[in-house]
């Protein structure tokens, strides 16, 4: 049930669960990005999902606020190869502190066009998005609202 919940969380907090945007395979002649690639795709930045916002910020470490401003979290991110992976340590405001969540996000390009593809989906076929770039905009948009919810 623990697990449920955990998953459930994840799903909402990116977005994943229902998106119309996601492809079954990427396209031909895409390759991996890099892990600089990666790490400048995140760093000193925001993203919007779902339910959640996020801020990566520079040093690796990284805020999380829920919209409905009943939860935070905090942990950390990092790169290797094409993959960025975050540990976030949610905190349910009603129910306290949760296990930390781990999540992985491996990227690859075609063109001008990027592809994500989250851990959580590495059993689907169709788990491939495209629209995750225009989720993440540059600066700290979390920290205020989260220096405010974990008081």
């Amino acid at each position: 049930m623990n697990r449920f919940i955990t998953y459930a969380f994840c799903l909402a907090a990116t977005g994943i669960a229902a998106h119309p945007s996601l492809s079954a395979t990427l396209p031909e002649g895409s390759s991996e990005l890099s892990g600089e690639e990666v790490k400048a795709m995140y760093a000193g930045k925001s993203a919007e999902w779902k339910s959640v916002r996020i801020y990566f910020a520079p040093d690796g470490s990284a805020k999380l606020v829920r919209k409905d401003k009943k939860g935070y979290g905090e942990g950390k991110w990092d790169v290797s190869g094409n993959e960025m992976c975050m540990t976030i340590t949610p905190v349910d405001l009603a129910k306290g502190q949760r296990e930390p969540i781990k999540d992985c996000y491996s990227w690859h390009k075609a063109g001008t066009k990027y592809f994500m593809r989250w851990s959580g989906d590495e059993d689907k076929d169709d788990a491939f998005r495209d629209d995750e770039p225009s989720r993440l905009t540059a600066g700290d948009s979390v920290s205020k609202d989260f220096t405010a919810l974990k008081k």
